[in-house]
Order: structure tokens, then C-alpha cells, then sequence
């Protein structure tokens, strides 16, 4: 455990998630956030922010309604987004973003159903649905939650009908708009995808959870090769390198030699550095403890990018979006 100085600050608006972020490098605009906002009856609604990532500005607001023939989309959340600076072929000023949402005409109990944007910031590019088909989750889907994206992937979990701790995880490639499911254990989710490289590169760094051997749940770490759908050097963490019922991986940022990575753990939020070993896999983790001063319950850990993590904390005023810079 580390005794790095944290800074923190606050970020959008009360009672708005954060959820996502990534560089993006327009003039004004250095980072897109995604997440949700409250709308009437406190349902949530999808969000994309683009601008400065602290003090956030109130003209970079989005807040948009998925569109889906014959659906009358009622909430909606923004998980991850990736921008045209990694990624050319997203277009410039333009946006991709994955997410779920629940919409009105569908049987209860109403299921979320995982979602993908690309296009302009108003809502008028091409909305997809990525709902995992039940060939490949081995059953009725009740769920599918997509979280991240960069390069031609996705990546996200989903859950069976009718089937508690069912949970795995998946990979989408939109080149082929094939799913694969990633299933390490009991309860896979994965929650954050790196491209290794730079665009058109092959090599991804997917992380997240499972539940492990001991029923306690480990964050991993992989190495995937879209090519030849490969997965190496699988590596398992537990907060502090000490067993404990939670550790799970939120989101992974690429700093030199290595990554930056969120996490939730019993503790509450931390922030990782892992860096790429001699041999090629991944070394230790470097986890520095963060939790917002005066908050009133546990600080989460959502995303991440370079040394700043942002995640969701409470006041006695509701909810706060907020931002942990380490020193």
C-alpha cells in the first residue's frame, strides 16, 4: 500500500455518474467523460461530456436518448467511450461509446440491453444494439451490460435468465460483429480495454473480475489477440497482496512501461500502476488507497486516465462525480 498524496476535486454536475474517459485532443476539448445524469422521475440518461477534465464546463454536456426502432428507451447509462485520437476511423469531432439502456415495451422484468453510439455529439449518428446472442452465452441472455471499447472491441459482461451467478464476460468485434465469451471463473465481468500499439494494432489488454478458488473475488489482467483470438499472460490480483472478498478491476489507462487501472475493493477505491515484466506478462501492482475527504459512504473507483481516477462519492447533499489526482 502506498502513501502517495492524493488531490481531489469535484466534477459535473450533483447527482450526475461518471462512468468513462478518454483522451480526445480537440483544441478546448482534451477529454470525452461518459456516465448518466438524473432526468424526470430520477431515471438516469445516457451522458457524454467533452472538454476540460477539471474544472468540468457546463457547454460540454450531451445528454442523449438511444434510438431504437419500435423501443421506447426509458433509462440509459454511457459506460466507455473512445475518441478519433486513437482511433481515426470514429471521424473527427465525432464519438464511440458503449452502454446499456431499458426500454418501455419490453416483458418484465425489464432487462438492460447493451448498446454502442458512433457519431456526432447530437445524438444523429448510428445507434446498435449488442445484446449477446444465446449461442454464444450458452443459454437465455436476462441481460448485457457492454463497459468498454477502443480499436475494433468491445468488451463487457452479461448474465443468463433464470440463472443467479451466471455472469461472464464478452468480447465484440465490430469487424466481424462476432461475440466471444470470456469466462475465467465464476462471475467474469470485464470492465476495461487497452489497445496495445496504436490503431489497427492487434494486441489488447482486457481487465476485470472473477470469483476465485477461495470464493473470494480477484481483478485480472490478460493479453488478447484479436487475429487469432488468443488469450495470454492471465493475471490474478487481491487489493494490497492480501486476500480479501473484493477485488475487481473498473478501467485500464496505458502509461509508459506498463498501465493505470481503477479498482474496487474492500476497502473502497483504489488506484493501480502494473507494469509489463521482463518476460512480457505483467508484474506487481502498486495500489495507492483513495477515498474523498468528508465523503459519508465509500468512494468508488469508475475510470481512469494517466494518474487520475475518477469515480462516485456521497454527501449529506446526495450524490457527487469526483476526481483523484496522484501525486
Amino acid at each position: 500500500m502506498s502513501d502517495t498524496n492524493v488531490n481531489y476535486g469535484t466534477i459535473l454536475a450533483a447527482g450526475d455518474f461518471v462512468t468513462g474517459v478518454r483522451q480526445d485532443g480537440g483544441d478546448g476539448h482534451p477529454v470525452v467523460l461518459t456516465g448518466n445524469q438524473p432526468v424526470e422521475g430520477g431515471q438516469p440518461q445516457a451522458l457524454l461530456y467533452r472538454g476540460p477534465l477539471f474544472p468540468t464546463a457546463s457547454s460540454g454536456y450531451a445528454p442523449l436518448t438511444p434510438k431504437f426502432t419500435g423501443e421506447t428507451v426509458t433509462t440509459s447509462t454511457f459506460y466507455g467511450p473512445n475518441t478519433p485520437l486513437f482511433n481515426p476511423g470514429i471521424g473527427q469531432g465525432n464519438v464511440r461509446a458503449v452502454g446499456s439502456y431499458k426500454y418501455a415495451e419490453a416483458p418484465e422484468p425489464k432487462a438492460d440491453h447493451g448498446m454502442m453510439y458512433e457519431g456526432p455529439f447530437d445524438g444523429t449518428g448510428t445507434w446498435t444494439n449488442l445484446d449477446v446472442p444465446e449461442e454464444i452465452a450458452g443459454g437465455a441472455v436476462s441481460s448485457t451490460i457492454p463497459h468498454s471499447t477502443m480499436g475494433d472491441l468491445v468488451v463487457g459482461n452479461f448474465d443468463l435468465a433464470d440463472k443467479p451467478g451466471s455472469a461472464s464476460a464478452f468480447i465484440y468485434d465490430m469487424r466481424s460483429r462476432n461475440f466471444i465469451k470470456l469466462s475465467l471463473g465464476p462471475l467474469t465481468t470485464a470492465y476495461g480495454i487497452w489497445q496495445n500499439g496504436g490503431d489497427g494494432s492487434h494486441a489488447y489488454t482486457i481487465v476485470g473480475g472473477y470469483k476465485g478458488e477461495e470464493g473470494l473475488n480477484l481483478g485480472f489482467v490478460l493479453d488478447y489477440d484479436c487475429a487469432s483470438q488468443a488469450i495470454s499472460h492471465v493475471t490474478t490480483y487481491s487489493y494490497d497482496g492480501k486476500p480479501g472478498i473484493v477485488t475487481h478491476f473498473e478501467g485500464i489507462s496505458g502509461i509508459a512501461d506498463g498501465y493505470s487501472l481503477a479498482a474496487t475493493t474492500d476497502a473502497g477505491a483504489a488506484y493501480v500502476i502494473i507494469k509489463r515484466s521482463e518476460t512480457g506478462g505483467f508484474g506487481k501492482a502498486h495500489w495507492v488507497p483513495v477515498a474523498y475527504p468528508g465523503s459519508t459512504g465509500v468512494s468508488t473507483g469508475n475510470t481512469v486516465i494517466d494518474n487520475k481516477l475518477m469515480g462516485i462519492m456521497t454527501t449529506s447533499a446526495g450524490v457527487q462525480a469526483y476526481l483523484a489526482t496522484i501525486g
